[in-house]
């Protein structure tokens, strides 16, 4: 009979644990529309476009999506989302924000150079909120826009993401274009940025 109360006692914990933890979680959905252009564009560079992708990551509130390869970037940057495609992430309530790592193609005799003169961080551009038990859908649409213009061998579309939610669907922000805020890969010491020890 003790038995059964014990058995019956850890079922009834289990539920307990189980509600709980699921009271303090959200979805999150990644959802990258296919890339489009207002321009024309070379048949190889439209076909390497359709084949590509984002790369991201979430560690505790910070989103980043980084057009800097991760080796210079000291966050996890861990999915690649491929265009038309999206990812469903479970995650804990709260508030987080997006970051977005940017890249201008320049000539430079080595790659610091070419991030020195052509990396900048959009920091904090957008936020969402994960709400227990719902789902939040961060769309992005990667567009390369008509008076875009590009290296020989680099594009890069602008994304513009917006945040869907039960309460609507915000505006929409672009996370890599260069403004006045962005800050120029040289002059940013926060702790994105890896720096050797």
């Amino acid at each position: 009979m003790r038995h059964v109360i014990k058995s019956a006692m850890l079922a009834v914990a289990l539920l307990f644990n189980y509600a709980a933890s699921a009271q303090d979680t959200g979805t999150l959905v990644v959802e990258v529309a296919q890339f489009t252009s207002e321009k024309e564009l070379p048949k190889k560079v439209d076909k390497q476009l359709r084949n590509g992708g984002l790369e991201w990551g979430v560690k505790d509130t910070q989103m980043v999506f980084s057009m800097v390869a991760k080796q210079f970037v000291d966050h996890p940057i861990n999915h690649l989302t491929r265009y038309g495609q999206s990812e469903a992430l479970t995650l804990p309530t709260g508030t987080y924000h997006v970051t977005g790592i940017g890249l201008e193609m320049t000539t430079g005799f080595s790659v610091q150079k070419i991030l020195d003169k052509g990396a900048y961080v959009n920091e904090n551009v957008l936020t969402f909120t994960i709400e227990p038990g719902k789902t939040t859908t961060l769309a992005i649409k990667p567009v390369i826009h008509k008076d875009a213009t590009f290296a020989v061998n680099f594009w890069m579309p602008t994304l513009m993401a917006s945040v869907r939610s039960e309460a609507g669907t915000g505006t929409e922000t672009a996370l890599n274009t260069r403004g006045a805020s962005s800050i120029a890969w040289p002059n940013y010491n926060g702790p994105l940025k890896f720096v050797a020890k």
